[in-house]
């Protein structure tokens, strides 16, 4: 198989796999099935790695407070998930991310989706509170609650504001806030000929 732009791989130890998710129980035989964060030790050294044109971002986002952040691999700030055949926000094409987190080919893109599906017809005459419950629900492990006045704070507008009463001004600060609050961490870049790269990594790039 050979990487395309936006693909993703996980590697450690020499194991490289095109998964959503790290192969546990096949890497790490015994881990607790019902802990996803089990690596029997060895989460530090696993890396993901995403494709961009001409590079490879590389980040540690299954580790919390390490470098690389699914945001940051996936040029997408607000976190935006999606689905196969779902609406186009600029991202590349049917490719998907940990959490079917959408990958996109620039930040810039990434951020303007932000405002993009801000102003759909999923949100736009939603206010602020029912947004976000939408957008970050606690199903997910968020506080949407808090998330909602966070952004309507940013904004200078109460959270009974729909979206689409937020000017262009606003909606810059709501996703500069959601960019701030999804927690974008930068990681590493290698171009796609780099040697730093590991052998199983860069053998699917050829």
């Amino acid at each position: 198989m050979t990487l395309e732009l936006g693909d993703h791989v996980w590697y450690w130890n020499g194991q490289v796999s095109q998964n959503t998710d790290i192969p546990r129980e096949t890497w790490f035989p015994g881990c607790d099935p019902n802990d996803r964060t089990d690596y029997l030790g060895n989460g530090k050294d696993i890396y993901h790695f995403v494709v961009h044109a001409g590079e490879l971002a590389r980040g540690r986002p299954h580790m919390r407070g390490y470098e690389g952040s699914y945001a940051w691999l996936n040029n997408n700030p607000g976190n935006i998930t999606g689905s196969p055949g779902g609406p186009d926000y600029g991202q590349y094409p049917g490719k998907f991310s940990w959490h079917n987190f959408l990958v996109f080919p620039t930040w810039g893109a990434g951020y303007a989706a932000i405002a993009a599906l801000l102003h759909s017809s999923t949100y736009a005459g939603l206010t602020l509170a029912e947004a976000f419950a939408k957008y970050a629900p606690a199903s997910d492990g968020n506080k949407p609650q808090e998330y909602a006045r966070d952004v309507a704070a940013a904004a200078g507008v109460a959270e009974t504001v729909t979206v689409d009463q937020l000017d262009d001004a606003q909606m810059v600060l709501v996703q500069d806030k959601i960019t701030e609050i999804e927690g974008v961490i930068a990681g590493d870049s290698f171009a796609s000929d780099s040697s730093e790269l590991p052998p199983p990594v860069a053998a699917l790039l050829s």
